[in-house]
């Protein structure tokens, strides 16, 4: 049962190694490699030096055949004195290579997984930036939030426990090569035994994998709670649940204790068997190599010290090893979202940045849109025109599909079949991307940034004037901001909640018209405002009539009574609606 699972582990950690290697520059990667290979190689040439400086304090003669007599030989070449005090110097100057370059290495290898976490990070964002609509309106955002933040600082930590092992194995390498001068015959033992007691903990690593994806899950429930549980404070006061919110939160973030404890018991416990058992093998080697073998004194002690660095190697391997496995789980969900990203991309934009007015209107022929989730289609051969300059009520009751014909008419949705024209050019791929530029989207609950009011306008346009941001301002109704102390620079606080709703309404309208849109629409805007507010809105919307294409989406007609045409959005479908109807629901208004 076993061995199935261990290989799957060991093809997925290649298969993700390969993936890695393409992340991360050749030449960092080449200079790593070599730092981790001068350290090996001169720790290895330090402990062999060990064995002429017991043969001369066994005797003072300087050795002539053997290992000791070889790296005499070696230092008589370069012009040193076969002593001592020779090979203290030489193991001295060894060292402190060693040490500078252990150093550098573990440089190289901190900036290789910070820039390669970025990287992630940057990619995993784009592709989020530029995925289609639909398939990105169906995923929970707190999801992608737990995946840029935890699971990518885990690849970023499983990358650091890989570069160790890797350099974990080269430093083993080094030491087997010094054991195989010496002996033969016992580094042969060392390599059996040490293998038999790895392969015989291949479950502790599992439990790694195991762990390592409960840790995932767990954390994307604890991000997700925290979500929502931020955005429902104001419920949470208001319904007395506070004690609620603070038990699914202790319990969550129990959830995630149990999964780190459970993966430092199965690693603590590996380590623990290999203190053990290396213990007991060293005692094995040090008898078969005076009992068995009879190995000379001064090797045999430089073999034991050898073995007594080796042992730890192996268990420090086997750690690395866990950690990286652990890290494999938040690897996939990184790798799965760049490849569901790619496959969900929107076409590139095109460069062309020139405005566009329109001249004739938007024309929708036999539109239709289908969720997956839903057994009827949002939009069923819906046709409809809108002229340019003039203003096109939209009215429905609530799931009629009145948002997924704004969504269709701004280009971040295309129809399933059917087609949009602007001005009788079919709007599809490339131009699609080019029209979104062309409208702007005002909803009911509009995002601002815990920025400066100033800030969140020139996110429509950053290269706006003053005088362009004073004018927006004045066209939205907006010209309580100049009266604020600190104006344009007034901070709106978190969502814009140092503003009352109207005032963020405004603002998110003066930001649609800095952008100088060719279509404007406004869904549902005014229909949490109270009065006062929504007759500012009302205002501007009457001075921007016939200057621009307006599409309002609403049900308060003291908004839509001004619009050149009303259409009713229902089960999918539109129609005009007529005289009639429209008085009626005058009528009912609620003002």
């Amino acid at each position: 049962m076993n061995s199935s699972p261990a290989a799957g582990s060991l093809a997925n950690s290649l298969r993700h190694l390969r993936w890695l290697r393409q992340q991360i520059p050749t030449s960092a990667l080449a200079l790593l490699l070599l730092l981790m290979f001068g350290c090996s190689l001169t720790d290895g040439i330090g402990i062999l030096m060990l064995v002429p400086l017991l043969s001369l304090l066994q005797d003072a003669t300087a050795p002539a055949s053997g290992i000791a007599g070889g790296l005499f030989r070696v230092f008589a070449r370069i012009g040193l004195p076969p002593d001592a005090g020779s090979l203290l110097l030489v193991f001295v100057g060894l060292m402190l290579l060693r040490g500078g370059l252990q150093l550098q290495r573990e440089l190289q290898s901190s900036q290789q997984q910070q820039e390669l976490v970025d990287r992630l990070r940057q990619r995993c964002f784009a592709g989020l930036l530029h995925a289609r609509w639909r398939w990105l309106s169906g995923r929970r955002l707190s999801d992608f939030s737990n995946l840029l933040i935890s699971d990518i600082n885990r690849v970023g930590q499983g990358l650091y426990f890989g570069f160790g092992l890797l350099a974990t194995l080269s430093l083993m390498l080094a030491y087997l090569a010094v054991a195989l001068v010496l002996s033969p015959q016992l580094t042969l033992l060392a390599l059996g035994s040490g293998g038999a007691l790895l392969l015989g903990m291949r479950r502790q690593r599992w439990k790694s994998v195991v762990f390592g994806r409960s840790v995932s899950d767990a954390n994307a429930r604890f991000h997700g709670l925290v979500s929502d549980s931020l955005q429902g404070l104001r419920i949470a006061r208001i319904l007395g649940a506070e004690q609620r919110y603070l038990d699914d939160l202790a319990g969550s973030m129990g959830q995630i204790r149990k999964q780190q404890y459970q993966f430092m018991q199965t690693s603590r416990r590996s380590q623990m068997i290999l203190q053990v058992g290396g213990a007991a093998l060293l005692a094995a080697y040090l008898y078969a190599g005076l009992r068995l073998w009879a190995t000379p004194t001064a090797e045999l002690l430089t073999l034991v010290l050898v073995f007594s660095r080796l042992l730890p190697q192996f268990s420090q391997a086997q750690q690395q090893y866990q950690h990286w496995l652990h890290a494999l789980a938040a690897l996939d969900a990184t790798r799965q979202l760049l490849a569901d990203c790619a496959a969900a991309a929107e076409p590139p934009a095109p460069a062309s940045t020139q405005t566009r007015t329109l001249q004739e209107g938007i024309e929708l022929r036999a539109v239709s849109l289908h969720y997956a989730e839903r057994p009827h289609p949002a939009l069923d051969r819906v046709s409809a025109f809108f002229p340019a300059n003039t203003t096109t009520a939209i009215v429905g009751h609530s799931g009629a599909g009145k948002s997924t014909l704004a969504d269709l008419l701004t280009g971040l949705l295309e129809a399933d079949s059917g087609e949009m024209r602007v001005d009788g050019q079919p709007i599809h791929g490339e131009s699609r991307r080019a029209w979104q530029r062309q409208v702007a989207y005002v909803p009911q609950d509009n995002f601002l940034f815990h920025d400066s009011i100033r800030n969140n306008l020139l996110l429509a346009r950053p290269d706006a004037s003053e005088a362009e941001l004073r004018l927006a301002l004045e066209q939205a109704a907006a010209d309580f901001v100049f009266q604020l102390p600190q104006g344009l620079d007034t901070p709106v606080g978190d969502r814009g909640q140092q503003l009352s709703g109207g005032e963020r309404q405004r603002l998110a309208l003066s930001r649609a018209l800095l952008g100088r849109p060719a279509l404007l629409i406004l869904d549902e805007a005014t229909s949490a405002l109270d009065h006062a507010s929504e007759a500012h809105i009302r205002r501007s919307l009457e001075n921007l009539h016939g200057k621009l294409t307006l599409i309002l989406i609403g049900h308060r007609m003291a908004t839509l009574r001004h619009a050149d045409f009303t259409l009713c959005v229902e089960k999918g479908t539109i129609r005009p609606l007529n005289p009639g109807e429209a008085e009626k629901r005058k009528v009912s208004d609620p003002e």
